[in-house]
């Protein structure tokens, strides 16, 4: 996000509540008497689900590269993995190579029949009610609903409350017209690609569009925690197993600059190169540039200051990068409608 970027959807996500068209995020559909066998067999996370529950995990390939951005969730016997990577057909297939003996498996891409948007901000929880049902207030982080409307994810991936709803295309039209309708009372702003990812990137989530790029292993990313440390088998594993015993030398660090620190700027400390920048952008709220670099062994720690990108100096900084306003916003107490005398 540049300074002239879209700052009435970034404030919205961090003021109020903003939603975001989601055209590359896939969800598929997994139905049979063991589908969640198939996905423990796939996914590197321990998949120990109750109803109504999600868990971020990734899935890797052969050589521990992540190629996909993913959350498992479980609706009884049935599974959902949301995620932002490849075609649902290809990652269909994957899944199938990996365990082909499931016959009755079931995989149906609910990017054929849905739409997804992303609901983010300190008030995105109350226009969720207003949409949704009031029982939207107690799904908890990494929970999901089935609503008369939608599928609905809560997965906060700006800071703020964030909630994914996967729609009915055929009523796309007439959800579209109550979203606005709703979200006029909460000044409900639409958030470009730029300014999400913004958002995304100040909170230092993943982002497979931008760092998810570079063909980098959960280490290297700094999602190690999304990893199982007692499963023994799934695609990568032996990988995984390898780094974990000889180590890694780089790993993704948030850094900060007064000028535009440009994707792909090599970063030195002391004359001597030690990362790259993989990606940047302006933020409206601290008044400064944040990036993701990834820096080398010993210097990948926060709080140094002696980087450099060029001419300008980098500071590594702790995540997130910004205090949400979500943080001091309680669904059982608070309201956009009184939010001036509520948190003044």
């Amino acid at each position: 996000m540049t300074r002239e970027g879209d700052a009435v959807g970034y404030r919205g996500i961090r003021k109020s509540a903003a939603f975001h068209l989601l055209p590359d995020l896939r969800c598929l559909k997994l139905t049979g008497g063991r589908a969640f066998d198939v996905l423990d067999a796939v996914c590197p996370c321990d998949l120990f689900l109750r109803s109504g529950e999600a868990r971020p995990t990734v899935l890797l390939q052969d050589d521990g590269v992540v190629f996909a951005d993913a959350c498992v969730c479980r609706d009884g016997e049935t599974a959902y993995i949301i995620y932002f990577g490849p075609e649902t057909d290809e990652v269909s297939h994957w899944i199938r190579s990996y365990v082909p003996d499931f016959a009755d498996l079931a995989i149906t891409d609910l990017g054929q029949s849905h739409r997804a948007v992303s609901l983010d901000g300190p008030y995105a929880w109350e226009l969720c009610a207003e949409l949704f049902g009031s029982d939207v207030v107690g799904i908890p982080p990494l929970g999901m609903m089935l609503t008369d409307k939608a599928v609905l994810f809560r997965i906060e991936r700006t800071g703020e409350y964030g909630y994914c709803a996967l729609v009915p295309r055929d009523e796309w039209n007439s959800f579209a017209d109550e979203l606005q309708t709703k979200g006029a009372e909460f000044d409900l702003a639409q958030a470009d690609a730029a300014a999400w990812s913004q958002a995304v990137l100040e909170n230092f989530s993943f982002d497979m569009g931008r760092e998810g790029r570079y063909d980098l292993t959960p280490m290297a990313l700094q999602l190690q925690w999304r990893l199982s440390s007692r499963k023994e088998r799934y695609p990568g594993s032996d990988a995984i197993r390898s780094l974990r015993e000889s180590g890694w030398d780089q790993r993704l660090t948030l850094v900060s600059a007064s000028d535009l620190i440009a994707p792909e700027a090599e970063v030195t400390c002391g004359g001597k190169p030690v990362g790259r920048v993989l990606a940047s952008g302006y933020s409206p709220l601290r008044g400064d540039y944040v990036g993701k670099a990834l820096i080398r062994r010993p210097y990948w720690h926060a709080g140094l200051d002696g980087f450099r990108v060029e001419t300008r100096r980098l500071t590594s900084i702790s995540a997130p990068a910004i205090r949400a306003m979500s943080m001091k916003v309680s669904p059982y107490r608070h309201s956009f409608h009184t939010r001036h005398d509520d948190i003044a």
